[in-house]
Formats: structure tokens, C-alpha cells, sequence
């Protein structure tokens, strides 16, 4: 699903489920976090919004701080191909020259778009190992810090499912709603050899202030719930 950069922010989401291929951390390319005086001792990491522009280069970013960055050089990323889009993203980023910042590396962050669990025929819960949850500065994204355990399937096809589902949503007696929420998570026949962190993005368009999120997650150590 494509969409404009005025209008809506662009993931991997493209059907009820969000099939994602399971996305290293950067830093599993990179040591980010070198000590003493190098370079990348220096290095800055925030969750970004990322827009192209009509080339599909990666140009700007906003930061969940509300921080508009201006990337120079430009960047070309194969999972940013659509011109005039706007991507959710973890940025890694010198520090700001003159009004320019040099993007060290771009990783994008899939966003899980809450679904009623009423569209959705099962609802898998398949384990996760859970590190963190956080709602953003700007409270536009709940923000998950996951980690899969994954492997080399032999369908070369066969990729792990993930999801946002809406359980029930109550109103309370202050006007406030709960939603309630259920991570969804299906294995899929992928071997389970190893462990990958991936960071996941909800937009919180349809939740107001004063609403409230209880969200369930199933992990390798039992159910884990958190409230926001």
C-alpha cells in the first residue's frame, strides 16, 4: 500500500497482517557505540519519520523529539523506493553541521496498524522474548522493542507475522477508552536457532487523550501486560 507523505505513514503493512522479513538492528553491522574519542562515540540514534523526495531519496527526518533534520547527503534505501513518501525509521546520524546532518545509517521500522481482532480468522500468539515498550515523545507511535528467535527455513517463502489486534475497546466513566490490545505473532514454520531484535511502530491515530492502551504480549516466560 502506497501512500503520499501528506496523508499517511508508509510500512510494511500491506495486508490485515504485517508479514515482516525479520530486520537486523544496525548496530549488528556497525559498533555504534565505540568508547573514547572516535567518530562513532559521537553518534546519535532517534526513531525518525523519513521523507523522499521525487527521486525516492531519503531527504528529511523528524524526530519522535520534533527535531526536522535535514540529510545531506541524500540516501538510497531498496525498502524506500516510492517518491514523495514518508517511512518510519531508526536513524543514526553524526552530530548537525550548518544545518545538515550526515545519516550514518537508515533502518527501517515496521508499522503495525491496530486491526479488530473481529477481521482477523485467527489470532496467533506464538512466544516473543519482550525487551521494551515506550509511547513516543509525540505520542504518535507505541513503540515495541522485540526480539524472534529465527532461522533458515526451507520454504524459502516462510516468514514471521506481525500485527497489532484490538481485542475490545470500553469506554470508562470519565469519557476516557481502554483499548485492549494483543500483540499477534505467528511463527510460521520458521526455524527458531537464533535471536533478532526488531523494533515494531503502532500509529496511535485512532487513540485520544485520556484513552488508555492495556496490551498483552506472549513471551517465551509467560504473558507479559503493559499499560499505557
Amino acid at each position: 500500500m502506497s501512500t503520499r507523505t501528506n496523508s499517511k505513514i508508509q510500512g510494511g503493512m500491506t495486508i490485515v497482517m504485517l508479514l515482516v522479513t525479520l530486520l537486523m538492528v544496525v548496530a549488528c553491522k556497525h559498533d555504534f557505540f565505540e568508547k573514547g574519542d572516535s567518530g562513532l562515540s559521537y553518534l546519535n540514534t532517534d526513531f525518525v519519520e523519513v521523507r523522499t523526495n521525487e527521486a525516492a531519496e531519503l531527504v528529511e527526518a523528524v524526530t519522535d523529539k520534533g527535531d526536522l533534520l535535514k540529510l545531506q547527503p541524500h540516501l538510497k534505501k531498496s525498502w524506500a523506493m516510492t517518491s514523495d513518501t514518508t517511512y518510519r525509521a531508526l536513524l543514526y546520524y553524526d552530530k548537525v553541521v550548518d544545518g545538515k546532518t550526515k545519516a550514518i545509517e537508515v533502518s527501517q521500522v515496521p508499522v503495525l496498524r491496530m486491526r479488530l481482532a473481529l477481521n482477523v480468522d485467527v489470532v496467533h500468539t506464538d512466544p516473543v522474548a519482550f525487551e521494551s515498550a515506550w509511547i513516543s515523545k509525540n505520542r504518535r507511535y507505541l513503540n515495541l522493542g522485540l526480539s524472534l528467535k529465527t532461522g533458515r527455513a526451507e520454504d524459502k517463502k516462510a516468514v514471521q507475522s506481525l500485527a497489532m489486534v484490538a481485542d475490545a475497546v470500553r469506554k470508562r466513566a470519565d469519557g476516557g477508552r481502554n483499548f485492549y490490545l494483543r500483540l499477534y505473532h505467528a511463527q510460521n514454520g520458521v526455524p527458531e536457532y537464533y535471536s533478532s531484535r526488531v523494533f515494531v511502530s503502532m500509529p496511535m491515530t485512532d487513540i485520544q487523550p485520556g484513552d488508555s492502551i492495556i496490551l498483552d504480549i506472549n513471551t517465551y516466560k509467560g504473558m507479559v501486560r503493559k499499560r499505557f
